[in-house]
């Protein structure tokens, strides 16, 4: 059941995700972590999540094993693939 960005949290640091980015992309991801509202961080260009690439719909495959950043704002919802947390 896809889920919204807001669902995330730190207990999903880890585990693999499809992740449907709002520009189109789709994509396996590990994530790596997450980086959420809180009362000392209010701007929203620095939350988001820190991930590894396991696969991805885009022609141009960024190098797989470099970790990218994602705003937020940029996920329209996110599966998780599994429940392990390797």
């Amino acid at each position: 059941m896809p889920l919204t960005a807001q669902q995330l949290d730190a207990t999903h640091e880890g585990k693999r995700f499809r992740i449907n980015f709002r520009d189109g992309e789709t994509a396996q991801i590990k994530l790596i972590s997450v980086a959420l509202p809180n009362k000392y961080d209010t701007t929203p260009e620095s939350w988001g999540i820190v991930y590894d690439i396991v696969s991805t719909n885009r022609d141009a495959f960024r190098h797989k094993g470099t970790a990218r950043w994602s705003r937020l704002d940029e996920i329209e919802s996110f599966e998780l693939m599994e429940e392990g947390t390797a």
